[in-house]
């Protein structure tokens, strides 16, 4: 394989050496412990999302709301349990990758993890609330909720690497100090764990106090309000387009999981085209043919950022690796209803070198396609609104009103990316029978 693929070599190469890296082996190590907690968030979420919830696709489909008993009920009930797990994964996070690295370090890792949560959690505090009267603070929450759920992995594997390095080497220059002057008596074990959490929690606090003066929603925020900013009006232009979705996969790739939404059925020029389809009774001609949303929600977003659903038919054809087919077949209906956080951390793609070309090129090649095909008039775009859970393959489908050109070429689309992900999966074949995913 590795004779037959020589441009691959240095790929695989570079694989090989970030496996060896401290810190990587600390994220992969977070990452598995967290996938089967986002998992069971997300099998949730495709109940409440695509079958309970009155914008859910199958809940349209099957007109559930006119013969489930207590839908309200049902809601709330799903609601809950989502929000239950949804509001520790990014916590989960910050603690295994500190406690994984002080024990690379051979220092207290159960401390150090505890640690770490403390400290992503004082970044997340919701400072602005601090100091209100009672009555103006009633009902707000206590923390940054959204970051404490899938949005916040990235911030709460910085956090876990930078207080697991810290505190670890604390906690033993403490030892240290306490062997080299044993006149100043035995330090216990919750001295030499509070002092440095006492360090750890003020330089964090301050950091978490100073940016909640430039954003309500934490450091997060400033990341995703910058992006945001950008795809606010990215106009008509495909290289644009194309700039900002391999943009947004590369930071879904980092962990910041959901930096722009690529849906855009509620945004000007959706309405306007749906505007323009409901005057002419047809999406051919509509005013918005070229946009984020007709391209890249329409045809590039299959399973979520990076054509995930693609991955998981590649990894069904020709991976060997029965950890990768595992966490395929237990991610494949989150990935149906464009749900794919559950993969991304249990292959895991997040941090993987290799499967990071393919999740970026995959996307891009089909922007490509579909803006050609709708500039040379051979496929409408879409018009219509489709609820956000709307099976990849069937958004263009449904958004141009069932026209079957749109049809064929979301299979074309979904094809060729099958076809991308294939060598890159082929080449992870070669870790051998090490349980590499989740």
């Amino acid at each position: 394989m590795m004779g037959r693929w020589q441009p691959l070599r240095g790929l695989w190469r570079i694989n090989q050496r970030m496996e060896q890296w401290r810190a990587m082996r600390a994220i992969k190590e977070a990452l598995r412990v967290a996938y089967p907690f986002i998992l069971v968030m997300t099998l949730v979420d495709v109940i409440g999302q695509s079958f309970l919830a009155s914008s859910g696709f199958f809940y349209q489909i099957y007109h559930i709301g006119n013969w489930l008993p207590g839908i309200d009920l049902w809601q709330q009930f799903f609601q809950a349990l989502s929000l239950v797990v949804n509001g520790v994964v990014a916590v989960i996070v910050a603690f295994t990758t500190g406690h994984y690295l002080a024990r690379t370090y051979r220092g207290d890792a159960l401390a150090v993890g505890v640690m770490s949560a403390l400290a992503f959690l004082s970044l997340n505090v919701n400072y602005d609330m601090l100091g209100m009267p009672n009555s103006e603070s009633e009902g707000m929450s206590l923390f940054v909720e959204n970051n404490l759920g899938p949005q916040g992995i990235f911030l709460a594997i910085v956090v876990g690497l930078a207080v697991g390095w810290l505190g670890s080497h604390l906690m033993a220059s403490l030892t240290n100090w306490q062997q080299r002057h044993p006149r100043f008596g035995q330090m216990s074990w919750a001295s030499r764990v509070a002092w440095p959490t006492i360090f750890v929690l003020i330089i964090t606090v301050a950091l978490g106090y100073g940016f909640s003066w430039f954003t309500d929603g934490g450091m997060n925020d400033l990341v995703y309000q910058a992006l945001s900013a950008v795809v606010v009006n990215p106009g008509h232009r495909g290289f644009i387009i194309l700039g900002i979705t391999t943009l947004s996969n590369i930071l879904w790739w980092l962990g910041f999981i959901g930096p722009v939404s690529l849906a855009g059925n509620s945004s000007v020029t959706s309405l306007q085209n749906l505007a323009y389809a409901v005057q002419h009774g047809s999406g051919w001609g509509a005013p918005n043919a070229v946009t984020l949303h007709t391209l890249g929600d329409a045809y590039a977003n299959f399973g979520g950022a990076g054509m995930t659903l693609a991955l998981l038919i590649a990894i069904g054809l020709v991976s060997k690796q029965a950890s990768y087919r595992r966490v395929a077949g237990q991610t494949f209906l989150p990935n149906l209803v464009n749900l794919n956080e559950p993969t991304l951390l249990g292959l895991p793609v997040l941090y993987n070198p290799i499967l990071l070309i393919p999740f970026l090129v995959a996307p891009a090649v089909n922007i490509v396609l579909a803006w050609f095909a709708i500039t040379w008039k051979l496929v409408p775009p879409i018009v219509y609104p489709v609820p956000r859970t709307t099976p990849g393959p069937l958004i263009a489908f449904l958004g141009t009103g069932g026209d079957w050109r749109a049809l064929l070429l979301s299979l074309v689309c979904l094809t060729i990316s099958v076809l991308i992900y294939i060598p890159f999966v082929r080449l992870l074949n070669h870790e051998g029978g090490e349980d590499h995913a989740a």
